[in-house]
């Protein structure tokens, strides 16, 4: 991220209230709604004079030589970068979402489910979860149960919420074999990664080889459930917001609404606009141009890791026009996080493992 450039305190407060009421009311800023909404002392020709050197920095730019100013690339940037350093959780709706957020559900896809369509809902705007690290995700159990005519229930119990399957099983494969192997498996693996689960059984221990010789067929339906799951699953777009984002005036063009809707149903795209370069758990915001997608530069992302332990397991992120509102935004992303983290930290619903060393 690059520093902010160095602004006198007018400029700042000029600044910031022209972008916090074009964000609030999508209409060019003037002099006068300046000095109507923050600085009351001064003139409206001192005002514009200052409007002027912030549009002659490349902040601010005019639509029409007439019109009052909009805000640049430029000029949202420094205003991310000098508002969402210390992101204060907004009070209103926190619970609700809290409520929505960790329901009686310990499914993954449905937890998976309800954190992007709380947070599109919030926002209004559309959300991504993506399953980053998916790999991180801490086994706390394996249950295998026989069914009829060699169905076998496969459940995976992980730190955020289980995962489950019927599938047929190949071969003699009987009620004990199933429940011996689920106690096998879950001394095996409770507290490892899924990550450590999916690796090669030869990659395994010669004592953990014995254990699993007896039940490898069992053992890759396991494989098998998670590998359905992860290609299903590995991105979930909440599209509750997309009517909002799709009437935007900024937004308005057809071929827009194009790149937009193409992006958001495409996983390989999906994971190139959701990836986060730094090693971190911060919000991070991509506005206009740097979204590095052509087709969405009129576009701004503001996305945050889920991180447990120190390892990422997914990111969430909303997708909407540079003129959206980067605090509140912001605000909600953080309190998901900072409440996911918190709930597993306190053996909540969900559950919690401990990584074996």
């Amino acid at each position: 991220m690059e520093n902010s450039p160095e602004l006198s305190r007018r400029k700042k407060v000029i600044l910031y209230s022209a972008i916090d009421n074009y964000i609030k009311l999508a209409s060019p800023i003037t002099s006068l709604l300046v000095q109507q909404t923050e600085l009351h002392d001064l003139s409206t020709a001192t005002i514009r004079n200052e409007l002027n050197a912030l549009e002659a920095m490349g902040f601010l730019k005019q639509i029409h030589t007439s019109s009052g100013r909009v805000p640049t690339t430029k000029g949202y940037r420094f205003f991310v970068n000098e508002t969402l350093l210390d992101i204060k959780c907004n009070g209103q709706d926190l619970s609700e979402i809290k409520n929505k957020m960790f329901s009686r559900s310990t499914n993954l896809s449905e937890i998976v489910e309800a954190i992007s369509k709380v947070v599109s809902t919030t926002t209004n705007y559309p959300t991504v979860f993506m399953f980053d690290g998916f790999e991180n995700l801490l086994v706390q159990g394996i249950k295998t149960i026989y069914l009829l005519n060699n169905q076998i229930l496969v459940l995976i119990e992980t730190n955020i919420g289980a995962i489950s399957n019927t599938i047929f099983a190949q071969g003699n494969i009987t009620k004990q074999d199933c429940d011996n192997a689920s106690q096998v498996f879950t001394s095996i693996f409770a507290g490892n990664s899924i990550k450590f689960l999916t690796q090669n059984v030869d990659n395994f221990s010669l004592g953990i080889k014995k254990s699993m010789k007896e039940y490898e067929g069992i053992f890759k339906l396991v494989l098998q459930v998670l590998d359905v799951y992860y290609h299903k699953t590995k991105s979930k777009v909440s599209n509750e917001g997309i009517i909002k984002l799709l009437e935007n005036k900024e937004l308005k063009n057809v071929e827009n609404a194009k790149n937009i809707l193409s992006i958001l149903d495409d996983d390989e795209k999906l994971k190139n606009l959701m990836e986060i370069k730094e090693n971190s758990d911060c919000i991070s915001v991509n506005i206009g141009d740097e979204v590095e997608m052509g087709n969405l530069n009129d576009c701004a992302i503001i996305k945050t890791p889920l991180v447990l332990d120190g390892k990422r397991i997914a990111t969430v992120g909303v997708i909407g026009p540079e003129r959206i509102d980067y605090a509140n935004i912001a605000s909600v992303l953080k309190f998901v996080s900072d409440e996911l983290k918190d709930k597993l930290k306190k053996g909540g619903k969900y559950g919690t493992g401990q990584q074996k060393k």
